[in-house]
């Protein structure tokens, strides 16, 4: 979304919409919301025999302690933080306590030989007015969903994010997946983070510390419960 945004945006020394900040959204279980027919209507052959694969021959990654890479991070109700500068811009993720960071120096994707798959991809960010962009590529296919119900994506995923800050106290975040070897046509999902009250840090997230799930000898194939480990605490 180019262009001017609301005076309440905070805003960098170098003119930028600041996204600093510790954010947090609902867990989001509909990502092709804006598939008519859902991902079965536009799955390729061999992303619905990814997908069969999925929910009868893997266990959960994030239950193995596994990284949720992205896109499936974007949907997550854990909170996260932003660290911006000038050249870099990085996210803080609660979940797992992993991070990823994202240049903003003009750099381009190494060729794909060169480019080792990750969970996270090889991201690149760009100002377009001022919303964020980050296109990334490179990821890893094995041990990793495309969301919590065991959809699945291939190597050659691309994903473009886009994030504005709309005022000073919520963060706009939309992605596009592109995935021809799964999927017929990409497709968007949208939410919007809020700002946690202030004097909120990061927790401190050690994975397999009281994991009933994994210690517990009960974990089996597919997608079971969708409630994060955040939220399981909560209640």
């Amino acid at each position: 979304m180019p262009g001017a945004r609301p005076a309440t945006v905070p805003r960098t020394a170098d003119g930028k919409p600041d996204l600093s900040g510790f954010w947090k959204g609902p867990l989001l279980r509909n990502m092709d919301k804006n598939v008519a027919g859902g991902f079965a209507a536009i799955m390729t052959p061999a992303g619905k025999a990814a997908y069969e694969y999925n929910k009868t021959k893997t266990i959960n990654p994030e239950a193995l302690c596994l990284f949720a890479g992205i896109p499936r991070a974007s949907i997550s109700g854990v909170p996260f933080e932003i660290v911006q500068s000038p050249k870099r811009m990085a996210f803080l993720y609660e979940l797992m306590n992993t991070f990823r960071s994202i240049p903003v120096d003009g750099r381009k994707h190494p060729a794909a030989d060169d480019i080792e798959p990750s969970y996270f991809g090889n991201g690149i960010g760009r100002w377009e007015g001022d919303t964020f962009v980050i296109d990334s590529v490179g990821f890893k296919d094995k041990n990793s969903w495309l969301d919590d119900d065991a959809h699945p994506h291939s190597d050659a995923m691309h994903v473009v994010e886009r994030w504005t800050r709309t005022d000073a106290t919520h963060l706009s975040h939309q992605v596009t997946v592109e995935d021809p070897k799964f999927y017929t046509k990409a497709f968007t999902f949208d939410r919007v983070f809020t700002m946690m009250p202030a004097g909120q840090e990061l927790l401190e997230f050690a994975c397999d510390e009281n994991n009933i799930d994994r210690n517990g000898g009960h974990l089996g194939f597919g997608p079971h419960d969708p409630t994060t480990y955040k939220e399981r605490l909560d209640k």
